[in-house]
């Protein structure tokens, strides 16, 4: 099976970083959702990872919710709704440059603020269209008021990856595949065998995939899933000497990814 085409990885760093990246190869950074990335650090951590290692990182979520501006450079009221101002622009192409520091796919989380209807999307194509998006791969995952096939719409129309839970929507089709997966949407009990393999076959559908696991035991799921892929039996912790690593920990942050 090839597995270059599947990274599988957790949503941040449940675990200490060596740990985690002696086990997986990707990872969906976090520091980013609320803060300005700092991309001199994003270079160092690429330069620090072992060979191979793949990163996403998260767009600020003040592009689309205009809660979330605390800390912000310019007018609080520029930034929210992915409208095209000066400020969400900045803040976008910020991001992307970023991205760039760590040849990583950015995924952008909208909420209802970014609303529905033809003066939504035209407003989220004008933001796209006001920055260099070259080299830079974008992933969508909207939690407004906007249906799944509404989202896979308007991402083929912006040239977007739609990121999708399939354990509530079926993956569109394309030749990139996003799947995260997220505590509050996917259950409440924990993954188990039957649920890895759902989703390695999903994630196999595809060219290419990310597949993120934010859930509370987002290591674990994801080792699981990798061993699955590289055709070895048991689950993570079941092998001899193996160690899933401790959850209970904060994410361990050994460099944070965003400007304080």
């Amino acid at each position: 099976m090839n597995d270059t085409r599947v990274r599988i990885g957790c949503s941040g760093y449940p675990v200490e970083r060596r740990q985690y990246q002696a086990r997986l190869g990707f990872v969906e950074l976090q520091d980013t959702r609320r803060q300005l990335p700092k991309p001199d650090k994003f270079g160092r951590m690429k330069m620090s990872a072992p060979p191979g290692f793949e990163f996403a990182i998260v767009a600020p979520e003040a592009l689309s919710d205009p809660e979330q501006v605390e800390g912000l450079p310019g007018d609080p009221r520029g930034y929210g709704a992915l409208r095209p101002t000066a400020e969400n622009l900045d803040l976008l192409d910020r991001t992307l440059a970023g991205a760039r520091r760590l040849d990583a796919v950015v995924r952008i989380h909208t909420t209802s603020d970014l609303g529905a209807g033809p003066d939504a999307f035209d407003r989220f194509r004008a933001l796209l269209a006001g920055v260099d998006r070259r080299g830079v791969r974008l992933a969508w995952e909207s939690r407004g008021p906007l249906t799944a096939k509404e989202v896979i719409g308007w991402s083929e129309r912006l040239e977007l990856i739609p990121v999708v839970d399939p354990f509530q929507d079926d993956p569109p089709p394309g030749p990139v595949g996003y799947i995260h997966l997220h505590p509050l949407i996917t259950m409440s009990g924990a993954l188990n065998a039957e649920h890895y393999a759902r989703l390695l076959e999903r994630a196999l559908r595809y060219d290419e995939s990310y597949l993120v696991f934010d859930t509370p035991h987002a290591f674990r799921d994801a080792v699981a899933v990798r061993r699955l892929l590289d055709g070895e039996a048991g689950l993570p912790g079941e092998e001899p000497g193996a160690d899933a690593g401790d959850e209970s920990a904060p994410a361990a942050a050994d460099e944070s990814a965003s400007e304080p």
